[in-house]
């Protein structure tokens, strides 16, 4: 009996993806778990493996396409069954969930008939406060579709703002046909569109520019000592077989201020008037990837050394680079650096991963002339800027954790205490 595969939901709030590649073709046969095909989510390129040996009857999604979670993926037969002819695949039922299983994604098909279509399903009652409504409308979301996460079924804020982030914004003016621009230029023009990873970041950024109320303050550490101790490090560091960075030096400098700071590792409760205070730390890393940025998120930075540290974020920047990082490695971060010293940057204003409340941008280490010991000294320093939500907290408390972070970078030996 054929079976048709539908597209899970390979992770959490994930709708649609886009085919990359197929590893197998129609008449070919293939054993269970078999790698079939690369499909390019919002974040990472994932493999899809046969749910069951057999032949491919039919692909029902060419290279190229985006398909939607439950759609037809693949047709697969038994072994010498003849493929049969593409049709229009019909809609799962409402109660076959096919998220997070790909057992659920399957669909049997019985010898010479064709499946029932879906009954409908009925609206779902809406709760949601007036202040929400409004924010739902502002960003074209329909909250019928929104998942409620608050109390007895109520949506919240964030899940207005998590489901903007998951679909195409609306267009705050009309669209620019491409052929009026192509007629009003006399120069050639080439027209790329927008990845999957670039249509979510810019859905992302909506979101958080039209949620968050943020405010970016910056300084500058005297990491002199700080980089000379890193310094001594790897010399350690490389007889292990480990490079070590001063990322895992800021991270951990990082979490000693969040600790006396909390506030800034908190997540805004709007539809109960409270800030959710984390008493956990699962720093996320902003990647520059040649696709857009990724984010992986090292978790719990405080029950890890420097040398693991170092380790983790050779590992998970690793596989960003190359989208095969797994999804569940790309969330439930708690406060982001993003490192964009690394390719020469100075200052920025870093935009807010809601529903974070902060994020630190680091940028390149500079020398520069500085009063030292009564003296002056050619200094190593290091900009930062913290880009916080002035929804959650005000701009004496965000310098507050600024000044407590700046005292750890500029003091190796306060560091070490709490390594």
């Amino acid at each position: 009996m054929a079976l048709e595969f539908r597209f899970p939901d390979v992770g959490e709030g994930i709708h649609e993806g886009e085919v990359v590649r197929w590893l197998v073709h129609a008449g070919d046969t293939v054993r269970l778990d078999q790698p079939m095909v690369e499909v390019e989510t919002d974040k990472a390129v994932v493999e899809i493996p046969a749910p069951k040996a057999g032949t491919i009857l039919r692909v029902a999604v060419a290279a190229g396409q985006k398909i939607q979670v439950g759609s037809v993926l693949v047709v697969i037969g038994e072994v010498g069954e003849p493929m049969v002819t593409p049709s229009v695949a019909p809609v799962p039922p409402a109660s076959a969930s096919v998220v997070g299983s790909l057992d659920l994604a399957l669909t049997e098909l019985p010898p010479s008939s064709e499946a029932s279509p879906a009954a409908p399903t009925p609206p779902r009652r809406v709760l949601a406060i007036p202040s929400v409504r409004k924010l739902a409308r502002d960003l074209g979301v329909d909250l019928t579709r929104v998942t409620p996460t608050g109390p007895h079924g109520r949506i919240r804020r964030e899940d207005v703002a998590q489901a903007a982030s998951s679909r195409q914004p609306v267009p705050l003016s009309a669209p620019v046909s491409t052929s009026v621009l192509a007629s009003e230029s006399s120069e050639s023009v080439t027209y790329q569109p927008l990845s999957a990873l670039r249509r979510t970041i810019a859905r992302a950024m909506v979101a958080a520019a039209t949620t968050a109320v943020p405010v970016t303050t910056t300084d500058e550490a005297d990491v002199t000592d700080l980089v000379a101790l890193r310094e001594r490090s790897n010399l350690a560091a490389t007889a292990q077989g480990v490079h070590l960075t001063l990322m895992p030096f800021l991270m951990k400098a990082v979490v000693a201020a969040l600790r006396q700071h909390p506030t800034l590792n908190a997540v805004l409760d709007e539809s109960h008037d409270r800030l959710v205070l984390q008493h956990y730390y699962h720093l996320g890393i902003a990647t520059d990837t040649p696709d857009g940025l990724l984010v992986p998120v090292v978790q719990h930075v405080e029950q890890k050394n420097l040398l693991t540290l170092a380790t983790e974020l050779a590992r998970l920047t690793d596989l960003a680079r190359t989208r095969r990082i797994a999804l569940h490695e790309l969330r439930g971060g708690t406060f982001t650096l993003s490192n964009y010293g690394a390719i020469g940057g100075i200052f920025a204003t870093p935009m807010l991963r809601l529903p974070e409340v902060a994020i630190l941008g680091i940028g390149k280490l500079l020398p520069k002339p500085m009063v030292h010991q009564c003296a002056i000294a050619v200094r190593t320093v290091l900009p930062l800027s913290l880009t916080f939500d002035h929804r959650a907290l005000d701009g004496a408390e965000a310098q507050r954790f600024l000044n407590t972070l700046l005292g750890y970078l500029t003091d190796p030996a306060r560091l070490v205490l709490v390594l």
